[in-house]
Formats: structure tokens, C-alpha cells, sequence
């Protein structure tokens, strides 16, 4: 009987100290779903959820983007991370829909990931920024996955490519208890380092 008690009381308190370990585990973002233009995928077991990609397809002479507070009352923790098994659902906005129009057969019928730099482009090319004014309310704590180095390639009449990259203007709640937004960037409210992730709006 004692076995038993101590047993119970064991799992008892794993689960108390288990919140984190909870959050972490992709397993248990076993749903997801798609709303507003986000990805959002979630964890019923320890009560909260992240949000993945950002589906842009119109655009606006002001973008702007607010990540949700919660889902069904669900808080949203965290940007980006990994669902199921493990698969990699970072935070990122894609401008697939808006912007790009190469035929299948077509290198620029996808989208380039890395260093411009080192693309090997024949054509001549602009890179334009998109820029989004990116508001972050109080319940993020964790950047977890972030993607921002994607350029999507549009053809020109004229046969050269624009490349188009988004990057952000972050506007935080001041009842955010774990970042703060300074001239459009965000930094970490304990060390005042700047969260590195992000493309930002070149100053």
C-alpha cells in the first residue's frame, strides 16, 4: 500500500514540475489548425499552443500582423517550434500566393532559402523587403523557430527577377513579462539581448 501511495505521489509531482517538459514535446502538438492566415498548432495537454507560418496573400499599403493572444482560449506561447513527430513548423510569412508566378517547369518556381549572395542567378535581379509592422502580444514567452531568410522570386516582364523578402517593424504589449520592442525590434526583458531571429527593417 505504501508502494502504491508513494508511486502515485511520484507521478503527482512530476506532473507539477512537468510543465515545461510538456511544452516542449512536439508529440503532444497533435492538432493544428488554420485561421486569419496562421498556422497555429496545439497542445490540449499542457494548455497551450504555437504559431507556425503566416500565409500573406494580399497586399496592403500598411502589413500588419498580430499574433493571436490564444485559440478557443488556448494561450499561444510560443513562435514557431515542432508538431507530431517532430516536424519543423517554424514562424515565417510567406509571400508565395502574392508574389510568385514562374511556370513548373521554371528554377523560380520555388522559393530560394539561405544567402542571396550565393544563389546562383543567370538573370538579372532586385531583392525587395516587404516590410510588416508584427505585433506580439503578452502571452509569448518563447521564440522558439523562426524563418526569415526566404526570398520569393516574381518574373518581370522584361524576363529579369525581384526577389521578395519579408521583414518586420515588432510592436510588443508591455505586459509582455518576457520581451520588449525598441525602434521596431524585440530583445529579451531579463538581458536586454536582442532577439537575433528576426529580419529586421534595415535602420
Amino acid at each position: 500500500m505504501r508502494k502504491i501511495l508513494a508511486m502515485i505521489l511520484t507521478i503527482c509531482l512530476t506532473l507539477c514540475f512537468s510543465g515545461c517538459v510538456l511544452e516542449e514535446t512536439s508529440l503532444l502538438y497533435s492538432d493544428y489548425t488554420e485561421i486569419d492566415g496562421f498556422y497555429i498548432a496545439v497542445n490540449k495537454t499542457a494548455n497551450c499552443c504555437f504559431v507556425g507560418g503566416y500565409n500573406c496573400t494580399e497586399y496592403t499599403e500598411n502589413l500588419e500582423i498580430t499574433i493571436p493572444d490564444d485559440y478557443n482560449g488556448i494561450p499561444i506561447k510560443r513562435m514557431g517550434g515542432y508538431y507530431g513527430r517532430g516536424v519543423p513548423t517554424p514562424f515565417s510569412i510567406n509571400l508565395a500566393d502574392l508574389y510568385m508566378n514562374a511556370p513548373e517547369e521554371s528554377e523560380y518556381n520555388a522559393v530560394f532559402g539561405g544567402n542571396i549572395d550565393e544563389f546562383d542567378i543567370s538573370e538579372d535581379y532586385v531583392v525587395e523587403d516587404i516590410v510588416f509592422n508584427l505585433n506580439i502580444g503578452e502571452n509569448i514567452e518563447i521564440i522558439e523557430y523562426v524563418v526569415m531568410d526566404k526570398y520569393y522570386p516574381h518574373i518581370n516582364d522584361d524576363g529579369s527577377i525581384t526577389f521578395y523578402h519579408s521583414v518586420v517593424n515588432i510592436n510588443c504589449s508591455d505586459e509582455n513579462k518576457n520581451f520588449y520592442s525598441k525602434d521596431g525590434k524585440l530583445y529579451n526583458k531579463k538581458t536586454d539581448e536582442l532577439i537575433s531571429d528576426f529580419a529586421y527593417v534595415a535602420s
